[in-house]
C-alpha cells in the first residue's frame, strides 16, 4: 500500500502531467496575444496568466476527450478577460478611417499611449468635467475601500495607475501570480455588486 502522503497527492498527478505536456501551448497563445497587441501588453504578464489558466483547466479535462481544444479555449478566455478588465483599448471606427485615410493605424490603440502633442497620454486629452471627475474619483476610492487592503491595492496599481502585473507585484513585494490572484478576486467582488464598470470606466 502506498504511503498516505503519496495517496493525497495522487489526484494532482494527472493534472500536472497534462499541464506540463501543454506548457508550450499556453506560451504560444500568450505570445500570439503579445504580438497582436505589441506595445500595449507585457508578454511576461500574458504568459503568467496563460500558465495559471492552463493549470486550473488541466484539472477539469475530460479523460475521454483530447485535452488540447478545451485547454486552448480556457487559456484564450483567460487572456481575453485580462484584456477586457485591465487594458484600455480602443479601435478607430471605419468612418474615421475613411475621413482621414492613413492617419490612424489599422490596429487597436491604447488610451495610455503618448499623445502626438508630446504632453501626456490620449486619456489625459479626453474632455471631461473636473467636478464630475473629482466626484467619480472619490466614489471609486470609497468602493475600493470596501475591499481587503491587498485587493484594493492591486486594482489601484494595475487598473487606475496602469502598471503591469509584474511592476505592481514588485511595488507590493509579492509575486506576479499572487498579484494576479488578488486582482481577480477583487474584480469578482466588484462584479457581485454590479460596480465593476464604474471602476473600469475611470
Amino acid at each position: 500500500m502506498a504511503p498516505r502522503s503519496q495517496q493525497q497527492h495522487r489526484p494532482y498527478a494527472r493534472r500536472d502531467a497534462i499541464a506540463l505536456a501543454h506548457l508550450s501551448l499556453a506560451d504560444q497563445i500568450a505570445s500570439a496575444a503579445a504580438r497582436r497587441f505589441r506595445g500595449l501588453l507585457d508578454r511576461d504578464d500574458l504568459i503568467q496568466i496563460a500558465r495559471e489558466a492552463l493549470l486550473h483547466s488541466a484539472a477539469c479535462c475530460d479523460a475521454n476527450r483530447p485535452p488540447q481544444p478545451y485547454l486552448r479555449r480556457c487559456i484564450t478566455g483567460a487572456i481575453q478577460r485580462h484584456i477586457r478588465d485591465g487594458v484600455r483599448l480602443v479601435r478607430i471606427s471605419r468612418r474615421a478611417h475613411e475621413q482621414h485615410p492613413g492617419h490612424w493605424p489599422l490596429s487597436h490603440l491604447s488610451l495610455d499611449i503618448p499623445h502626438p502633442s508630446g504632453q501626456g497620454s490620449w486619456l489625459e486629452h479626453l474632455p471631461f468635467s473636473s467636478t464630475t471627475g473629482s466626484t467619480q474619483e472619490a466614489s471609486i476610492d470609497a468602493l475600493l475601500d470596501q475591499l481587503p487592503a491587498a485587493q484594493a491595492a492591486a486594482l489601484r496599481l494595475t487598473l487606475l495607475q496602469g502598471q503591469s502585473i509584474r511592476s505592481a507585484a514588485s511595488s507590493l513585494g509579492i509575486s506576479a501570480s499572487a498579484l494576479h490572484r488578488l486582482r481577480t478576486a477583487a474584480l469578482q467582488a466588484l462584479r457581485a455588486q454590479d460596480i465593476q464598470d464604474q471602476v473600469l470606466a475611470a
